[in-house]
């Protein structure tokens, strides 16, 4: 008997050896396809998680002030459809990254605000989504502003889904300014600002110091501005000549002009390390303008001018900048498609900075009336002589609209100027011999879109990038822009 349980025992250790050693072997994944066991199927599915809370709805402007004034993270304050006319919001709050604090139109664009009405922000992670400005105009000057009466900043914070229409002032001071940021860190997007007929820019990033901003402007449709003849009518301004050597960080991507002829500027930006990238430019009165500031990007950007008159390209002044992979076609008029302004002898800061160690590269022009001047406003009587040093032009294609075209206007030669593998075509090129420059068919195609597209042999078919913008890429997401 003895003998028995010894024999018991032996073989029951042997079966628990045996155990152990299958439960360390690698155990292999099921197949995708492999059926659960039966107790994972039967565990009942998880509650879905909201995206947000539930809201609260108010209707009157002493209830908006209430819930405003109440606010704390995560909430969610709906304004009820209808007009509000006469309405000064000043949204003041703190959010967190994770949960800001959002006011927001009941259904998007039903929330009209009318008259003399206004938005003011301030505070940290708050949202504003969904308001119409719409045939009104308000008394401050500044109808939506990232700072609230007594001028405390906003930061992080966005307004997204707005429209502003032809909400403009009476009074004539170039005051009128639709959108001013303010603060750090601050968004605007899918927006759509239309009819800017008052005096004054659609959008300024104010910058009082030299402090960085990091705003973003994306995804938005500027519309319908006609011209105004006056300066200050650009649709963006980026600072102003007393801190333009101080960088802003500001990026401008992804976003339509169309028909923004309020001034010979576009987009005048006055910092550095700016980003204007991924834009189309359509039919639009004014350029590029890198007025002041250096280190800023211009890049991959659509400028189209539909062969209308005073249609601008990009202009630039200082240093460091780079200019690549844009395409700019069918302007018409004076305004150069790239041009390289001369600089001024012992300029001001509000002067002409000579420009200096500035890239442009895999750019292509393609039927302008004028395609690149270098020395542009090159003036012996007022000081402006100062050519472009230590730059380089590289792997650009530029295209006449006829065989009497200029490609390349110099009105200042600079002997410190590069070229590089870049081709010209269809045109006369007014420059001496540069070996860097050589007269060749780029092998260009007009498509049925009305651009022009390298064919598969050029070696300049990595130059363009993307495609121009659609309409419906653009704006609120609750309207569609014709």
């Amino acid at each position: 008997m003895r003998y028995l349980f010894q024999f018991i025992f032996i073989f029951y250790l042997g079966l628990l050896s045996n155990l152990y050693s299958c439960s360390k072997d690698k155990v292999t994944p099921p197949d995708k396809e492999q059926v659960l066991p039966e107790k994972e199927k039967e565990d009942p599915p998880l509650p879905d998680v909201p995206d947000e809370p539930e809201g609260l709805l108010v209707s009157t402007e002493e209830e908006l002030k209430t819930a405003i004034a109440q606010a704390a993270p995560g909430d969610l304050i709906l304004m009820q459809d209808g007009n509000w006319k006469d309405l000064n919001i000043i949204f003041k709050g703190t959010g967190t990254p994770e949960k800001p604090i959002t006011l927001r139109a009941q259904t998007g664009g039903q929330v009209v605000l009318s008259g003399n009405s206004s938005l003011r922000m301030s505070g940290e992670y708050l949202v504003v989504d969904g308001l119409h400005f719409k045939d009104g105009e308000t008394s401050l000057g500044y109808l939506i502003q990232f700072r609230d009466e007594k001028h405390q900043h906003a930061h992080h914070s966005r307004i997204t889904n707005i429209v502003v229409s032809e909400f403009n002032r009476t009074v004539d001071d170039g005051s009128d300014v639709w959108v001013n940021l303010f603060g750090t860190h601050n968004r605007v997007d899918h927006c759509y600002f239309h009819g800017k007929r008052s005096s004054g820019r659609i959008m300024t990033v104010w910058r009082s110091t030299d402090a960085a901003d990091y705003h973003q402007i994306d995804h938005n449709h500027f519309k319908d501005v006609p011209v105004l003849g006056q300066n200050g009518a650009e649709a963006i301004g980026i600072g102003a000549s007393n801190t333009s050597l101080s960088d802003s960080y500001t990026t401008i991507e992804y976003n339509i002009f169309e028909n923004c002829n309020g001034e010979g500027e576009l987009l005048s930006i006055k910092s550095g390390q700016n980003t204007i990238r991924y834009n189309t430019v359509i039919e639009s009165q004014g350029s590029i303008s890198l007025r002041h500031g250096n280190n800023n990007r211009v890049e991959g950007n659509f400028i189209l001018g539909g062969q209308v008159r005073l249609t601008g390209g990009i202009r630039i002044m200082g240093e460091g900048h780079i200019i690549k992979n844009n395409y700019i076609q069918g302007l018409r008029g004076t305004r150069a498609a790239l041009s390289l302004i001369e600089g001024l002898e012992d300029s001001p800061l509000h002067g002409y900075l000579q420009i200096k160690n500035v890239l442009i590269a895999g750019n292509t022009l393609v039927d302008n009336e004028v395609n690149m001047v270098i020395g542009d406003l090159y003036n012996v009587t007022s000081g402006q002589i100062m050519p472009v040093i230590y730059s380089l032009m590289k792997n650009n294609v530029i295209v006449g609209m006829n065989t009497m075209s200029n490609l390349i206007r110099v009105l200042d030669e600079s002997t410190d100027m590069a070229y590089e593998d870049n081709v010209v075509h269809h045109g006369v090129l007014n420059i001496t011999d540069k070996p860097g420059i050589r007269v060749e068919d780029p092998h260009l195609q007009i498509g049925a879109d009305g651009l022009y597209h390298y064919e598969e042999d050029s070696p300049f078919k990595e130059n363009i990038v993307g495609q121009p913008l659609d309409r419906s890429e653009v704006g609120p997401d609750w309207m569609s822009i014709p």
